[in-house]
């Protein structure tokens, strides 16, 4: 493939981590190097933007020089990169966030589309009915997602220069976001598939992104796990008692195995990829569990930046 940048950009719960974690896929099982950008691993490759949540001046320069690395960082490497939400997160959002003109906002990304001509980037964007979506996701993640939206839009300077709060509020800021994405990616220069993902219409979505790419779809076999589903579900405590994370819960729903935090928020399904290995659907997590006397009593979790924790069933 020529392209060396793939993005896909769009507003929170729009299905970005899923849809790009499964063209990676797809682009390594067709022989492309291929590096997945998770959103968390993408907002690291930008830390400065990420910072600026209108506490504190904002710098439009800051934006250019850490894109201008990005940018470089790709074409240096031989993978295709697969990158979550970078112009929707560590461009438009910030820029939105900090109540900065949309004439500017739309310079910006113009020079950001120049900037990355050389590598043949190609964008998909996933956009749909917004008040939809973003209730469908507090009622699938719970109350703490809904606080985090809340206060994320609360604190914005674009928000409070507006006098907007609450939910509505929150939803109100996505729903002009989305506008000024559709703006954007059609006049900016960025060669880009749009797709309305409100229905959530999975595999008419992924057959549309691999014709975008020109990417013959390679099945992919289920694995089957060692055990039976309910072995591994129940309740594991951190092994450090000094960790972060604390418990987390394994469930079973619609014959997976899907992943609860201590707080209570949903993540998302897991995925096996060997009888003793699953990995967390849309995010750079694996887990494998340690099965005695027919129940699983230990499980590790494994970040692909090396990171570990381990975990007893209690």
């Amino acid at each position: 493939m020529e392209t060396k940048l793939i993005l896909f950009e769009g507003n929170p719960f729009t299905g970005k981590s899923t849809l790009s974690e499964y063209v990676a896929q797809q682009l390594a099982l067709n022989g492309h190097a291929v590096e997945w950008v998770h959103e968390g691993a993408m907002l690291d490759r930008f830390p400065q933007v990420s910072a600026m949540d209108g506490t504190q001046p904002f710098s439009g320069e800051v934006v250019w020089d850490e894109w201008s690395g990005f940018a470089r960082a790709v074409e240096n490497r031989p993978a295709i990169a697969v990158v979550d939400s970078a112009v929707s997160n560590a461009a438009v959002y910030t820029l939105l966030l900090n109540d900065q003109p949309a004439t500017a906002i739309q310079e910006l990304v113009t020079q950001l589309a120049e900037l990355c001509a050389p590598l043949h980037p190609h964008v998909i964007y996933l956009r749909g009915n917004q008040d939809r979506l973003a209730r469908a996701s507090i009622a699938d993640r719970g109350p703490k997602w809904e606080k985090q939206m809340i206060d994320q839009s609360d604190a914005a300077p674009y928000q409070r220069a507006r006098g907007r709060s609450g939910l509505d509020a929150a939803i109100t800021f996505l729903q002009e976001m989305q506008g000024l994405m559709d703006v954007l990616l059609e006049t900016g220069g960025w060669p880009t598939l749009t797709l309305d993902v409100t229905a959530n219409e999975r595999e008419t979505n992924r057959r549309a992104v691999l014709d975008f790419l020109g990417i013959p779809e390679v099945p992919v076999t289920p694995m089957a796990l060692a055990e039976a589903l309910p072995v591994y579900a129940g309740t594991y405590a951190q092994r450090d008692p000094e960790g972060t994370i604390g418990s987390i819960e394994v469930r079973v729903e619609h014959d997976q195995l899907v992943l609860y935090t201590r707080g209570g928020d949903r993540l998302s399904p897991f995925v096996p990829v060997s009888a003793n290995r699953l990995h967390l659907q849309a995010n750079p997590i694996d887990v494998e569990f340690e099965v005695a006397d027919g129940w699983a009593q230990r499980l590790v979790l494994f970040w692909t930046n090396g990171r570990t924790v381990a975990f007893d069933r209690t």
